[in-house]
């Protein structure tokens, strides 16, 4: 199932809050980027993946469980390893795998 998911705007100034934050507090920033709902925020609300996930019965608490579930992806483009696309692609992907889990 292919979802009409567009790629939002890098938050440039988050990533570099959080790369600052990896630097100088690495055991305190952690949990912040695992936990996820900088992002889950950003894309649910702000950017307004919520209404057209709703439309799929795809909930925030299963959002912020996908979102979570790519956490490892965010903490790589926050370093430099992927981008900012990249990251939210693999997020797509998970999206769609668990509606089609669902679905079954």
């Amino acid at each position: 199932m292919k979802l009409p998911l567009s790629i939002p705007p890098e938050p440039v100034s988050l990533k570099a809050d959080f790369k600052k934050g990896l630097d100088t507090n690495f055991r305190g920033t952690i949990p912040a980027i695992k936990q996820s709902t900088w992002a889950a925020s950003y894309l649910w609300t702000n950017y307004r993946w919520g209404l057209i996930l709703k439309r799929y019965g795809f909930s925030w608490q299963m959002f912020m469980k996908a979102v979570r579930t790519n956490s490892l992806n965010f903490l790589r483009w926050i370093q430099g390893e992927k981008t900012w696309d990249e990251a939210i692609k693999d997020l797509i992907t998970i999206i769609e795998e668990m509606l089609e889990e669902k679905q079954r």
